[in-house]
């Protein structure tokens, strides 16, 4: 096994080599048995890896890996070539294993679209946001993300359109309806009012008219105790749909 080929194996992961050694372990015996024909790994095949890619070296391993076999929560298995990865624990890597190329490559997709906002605040509250969505807080990186849409359009809607935005709200039916004076005085329109003003206004496309509509819906759901759940793929094609399409488009 060469040093390339376990580099490419560790690329696959966010920070590997800032792992906690024996996380760094387990992986490297997984990646060594997912070899055609290897049927065990033992202790100087493991420190050889370790050494090749300069990784921490552990101390007294044949005494963890021996400790790990006779636990009942242990993760491996005494074999006569060495030592195999429990059932459950190869299970649980490979899980990861396979979903995490995935998992990356939408992350630099979000990650990459950082730099391109203007606004340092922003800048930091989007990378906020994709910290929620690499430890799988969906709800929150949802919000997070519809927060900033908003923030974002009324602010483009303040600073550059403020006439327009005003003269819709005073065409509506509705008479009781105050124009817009101050930055605050958004808080007193429903987000949905202030997409339908937008768009009466003339601000906004119909198309994204839908777009933030059914956005809306969407942070509606996450903000709430449901039974809905929210995955990974769905969380990024609400993030990249705004931040595309709105974001960086006002």
């Amino acid at each position: 096994m060469t040093r390339e080929e376990l580099d490419l194996f560790a690329a696959r992961f966010r920070d590997f080599a800032e792992w906690d050694v024996t996380k760094q372990i387990d992986y490297l015996i997984f990646y060594m048995l997912s070899q055609p024909g290897a049927e065990a790994v033992t202790v100087p095949e493991i420190e050889r890896c370790l050494e090749l890619m300069d990784l921490q070296k552990y101390t007294g391993l044949a005494v963890y890996l021996s400790r790990q076999t006779t636990r009942k929560d242990g993760r491996y298995n005494k074999h006569a070539k060495g030592y195999r990865l429990r059932r459950a624990t190869y299970d649980a890597i490979r899980a990861i294993v396979d979903a995490e190329p995935k998992r990356v490559q939408v992350d630099k997709q979000l990650s990459d679209l950082v730099p391109k906002l203007t606004d340092s605040q922003e800048r930091s509250f989007l990378e906020e946001a994709i910290r929620s969505f690499r430890v799988e807080a969906y709800r929150a990186a949802i919000i997070m993300i519809w927060i900033l849409t908003v923030d974002h359009l009324q602010k483009y809607i303040f600073g550059n359109k403020l006439t327009e935005f005003n003269g819709a709200l005073k065409a509506h039916s509705d008479k009781k309806m105050q124009p817009i004076v101050s930055y605050d005085d958004f808080s007193e329109l429903k987000e949905s009012r202030v997409i339908e003003f937008m768009r009466a206004a003339g601000i906004i496309s119909n198309d994204v008219q839908k777009i933030l509509l059914e956005k809306l819906g969407i942070r509606n759901s996450a903000g709430h105790p449901s039974g809905i759940t929210f995955s990974g793929h769905k969380t990024t094609e609400f993030a990249l749909d705004l931040i595309e399409n709105v974001l960086l488009k006002y």
